[in-house]
């Protein structure tokens, strides 16, 4: 007996047969894309190829709705010929067989590309998830994602694959078991709902956000989509309805006033992870689509709403004089009614089918977008992809692509758009990566403006750089909003830290070198390349790099280059015992060094230890418990710290230090006692949650020496370093010169 599934608004249903097995039935569905894809057509060749060799692939695996699993691959394919509009045969034909690396055992991209060609082999390739089955599975997502996006800068059908697929598993959610229903749905909301939005697929966006948010917040779902059936009912909503119309029908102008409350989307708040009733900006949307394609109707549209209605001021954005990088057009206008603010859109029928997805029509045409709109939107892609940082940082990126936007304008007047809350780095990376890797600040307004001086709409910025390379810490990442700058200041991050763990690794192999009575001469011998070559590591400054960031032991290197040594020689430096390394300091750079808030080191003091990681490195203090149990810390991984207090800081360094069980008045003979080089400033104090006092204050120092002198005076057990810097952060100063 045949039945259909059907899915999702669109109506869009598959066959399943029932029988003594279920089946698909692959005529009926070969049938129907016939109508859009004429097997006449010898470039539609490929996708019906791909229809039987996919069918085969997939013979006898099923789905967890008991479905055959062909089922899925072929409604990814039917979802984007009939709600995406795509009817590219090449993009289809990898909707097919998207699943058989992954799925079937035998199979390899290399089959896949001897039989369709290496254009459908790189899209399998872009969505196909990796299977390095000894890392983290956390990890594994990550690099996943990263791989998508990535491979998406280059081939953008490869999210579009990815965004259909996602959709349908979406839409069969409910077959999967409870973990798997969440974990698939937090992923949805915090990667391929917002991209989509970026690409300007928003009803796509609309369904995926209401998906897996009800699935996610069942409970909290249901009152807040009741809230919504309420809210289009509301007085109001038709008040203002008729009021449109009035205006309308007083304007001569023929339109539809089209009113949408807003989705389930809209009531998530992504930082705190909740569906908030109260988190929207405005509940309910009108749209004006006027039946002309004549720019000057809209203008004369908007004025004939704000004058007839309460608009709120400085609430009008022309998106039609400047359109959005997505290419989006539209005039919109807030209105106040009853206490609640609406929003208006006013638009041609033309810029209503952009809204709904013409970014990805326009891509398959190769037509109505401009080369630098692509390269906006693959620079977008490859920036998310290529970022270094942690998998929850890459969702933030990915998260701000969708963030509510302000404009600001270069000196010659050209528009860009940002995120809220942008800062002047931001919009030197949007213009060219070397501007924002020199940026020194900005006239804004022509008023100079630090580098982290936040843009607000209507900006005109001025980038100012420096013959000196910008000085990137951890927070200035946190405060850029764009992914370009996010991923750029986290690129040179990441090579401050391979830097220092070069050298740091270079110093701790010579010591073990010296300790072993060996000459450093072996490091340049035929013995070291052997070695090299045993660790699968291309040279020496990838072995230096191993041992500082902890991934390899000086030791197993020594235990190589002893083998030509006797056993008596081995057996003396045995007997002579392990001693444990030296790390010198002779600066603190927040990208590298932290001080551990487990056993509260402090900068200068006596019998600190440093651990190193991929991170950089890490201070405690000796006798810190976590240190030796938690960690379970071999000796010859933690290294003794040697400050250097002759040398002079390039930077005079601020340290936010916290006193506890200590008052002011406490303190006060020993701040009096300081030099004067020694600058204290915001000194405040107070009870903590324990109802105990302490004291918090800044203090500026120029060396190791000054730092060292200062914190012997204060009780070190109940001293604790909370942060440190240069004063206000990199590029905060005043610059040398003036105007």
């Amino acid at each position: 007996m045949a039945e259909t599934e059907t899915y999702g608004k669109s109506g869009l249903t598959l066959p399943v047969v029932a029988g003594d097995m279920h089946f698909f039935d692959l005529h009926e569905f070969r049938a129907r894309m016939s109508k859009n894809l004429d097997p006449a057509n010898t470039d539609n060749a490929i996708f019906f190829e791909a229809l039987e060799f996919a069918s085969e692939l997939h013979a006898g695996q099923r789905r967890r709705s008991g479905a055959p699993y062909i089922s899925h691959p072929c409604a990814v394919a039917e979802i984007l010929v009939r709600e995406m509009h795509f009817k590219d045969p090449v993009l289809l034909a990898a909707a097919l067989l998207h699943d058989v690396v992954e799925d079937v055992p035998w199979m390899s991209l290399e089959d896949v590309e001897s039989r369709f060609g290496p254009k459908v082999t790189k899209l399998v390739d872009g969505v196909t998830k990796l299977a390095r089955y000894h890392l983290d599975q956390a990890l594994l997502k990550d690099l996943t994602h990263s791989k998508i996006f990535i491979s998406a800068s280059r081939r953008l059908g490869v999210l579009i694959i990815k965004l259909a697929d996602r959709l349908h598993n979406l839409r069969t959610l409910h077959y999967l078991p409870l973990t798997k229903r969440q974990r698939i749905a937090q992923e949805t909301i915090d990667v391929y709902a917002p991209i989509a939005a970026r690409l300007n697929l928003y009803p796509l966006k609309r369904e995926l956000y209401h998906l897996a948010l009800s699935f996610l917040y069942p409970k909290k779902s249901k009152k807040i989509l009741h809230l919504m059936r309420e809210l289009r009912h509301l007085p109001a909503v038709a008040s203002l309805e008729g009021s449109l119309s009035k205006i309308l029908a007083d304007s001569g102008l023929s339109a539809d006033i089209r009113t949408r409350v807003k989705g389930l989307g809209s009531y998530y708040n992504p930082l705190k992870r909740v569906l908030d009733p109260n988190y929207p900006e405005n509940y309910v949307d009108f749209s004006i689509v006027l039946h002309t394609e004549e720019i000057t109707d809209c203008y004369k549209m908007l004025g004939l709403v704000n004058n007839n209605l309460t608009a709120i001021p400085r609430s009008l954005r022309d998106f039609i004089a400047n359109p959005k990088a997505n290419g989006y057009r539209s005039l919109h206008t807030r209105v106040h009614l009853s206490g609640n603010n609406y929003l208006v859109k006013i638009r041609t029928l033309d810029m209503q089918n952009w809204a709904n997805g013409g970014t990805l029509r326009a891509w398959e045409s190769q037509k109505g977008l401009t080369d630098e709109h692509w390269q906006e939107i693959s620079e977008l892609l490859r920036d998310i992809g290529e970022y270094g940082g942690a998998a929850t940082h890459r969702k933030a990126l990915i998260r701000l692509s969708e963030a509510e936007e302000i404009y600001a304008y270069s000196p010659a007047g050209d528009i860009y758009y940002f995120p809220k809350g942008s800062v002047v780095l931001d919009f030197a990376y949007r213009i060219h990566s070397e501007l924002g890797d020199n940026c020194e600040g900005a006239l804004v307004n022509g008023t100079w403006t630090p580098i982290t001086g936040r843009l607000k709409d209507g900006d005109t910025v001025e980038v100012l750089t420096s013959t000196e390379p910008l000085d990137v810490d951890p927070e200035l990442e946190g405060l850029c909003k764009t992914p370009k700058a996010r991923t750029a200041i986290n690129r040179r991050l990441h090579q401050k830290r391979l830097r220092f763990a070069q050298q740091a690794g270079k110093d701790i192999l010579l010591q073990e070198v010296v300790r072993h009575k060996l000459s450093s001469s072996v490091l340049e011998g035929e013995n070291i390349r052997l070695i090299l070559e045993i660790l699968n590591l291309k040279d020496l400054q990838e072995l230096y790099l191993q041992i500082g960031q902890d991934l390899l032991t000086p030791e197993l290197v020594l235990y190589y280059l002893e083998g030509h040594r006797s056993d008596e020689s081995r057996k003396q430096v045995e007997t002579e015992g392990h001693g444990q390394n030296t790390l010198s300091v002779s600066g603190l750079d927040k990208a590298v060094f932290k001080f551990a808030r487990c056993c509260n080191p402090l900068p200068g003091q006596d019998h600190v230890l440093a651990t190193l990681s991929e991170r950089g490195v890490t201070f405690h203090h000796r006798d810190c418990q976590d240190l030796h149990e938690r960690h379970s810390l071999l000796v010859q991984q933690m290294l003794q710290v040697q400050w250097d207090l002759s040398m002079p800081w390039r930077h005079p360094l601020t340290f936010q230090v916290q006193v506890l069980e200590c008052g002011i008045r406490d303190l006060l003979p020993v701040l009096a006692r300081m030099p004067e080089a020694v600058r204290i400033q915001r000194i405040t104090s107070g009870p903590d949650r324990h109802n105990k006092e302490f004291v918090s204050f800044s203090v500026m120092f120029h060396n190791f020496a000054e730092a060292r002198k200062f914190f012997s005076q204060l009780p070190s057990e109940k001293t604790m370093v909370e942060d440190f810097g240069r004063e206000g952060g990199p590029r905060t100063q005043q610059p040398r010169w003036s105007f």
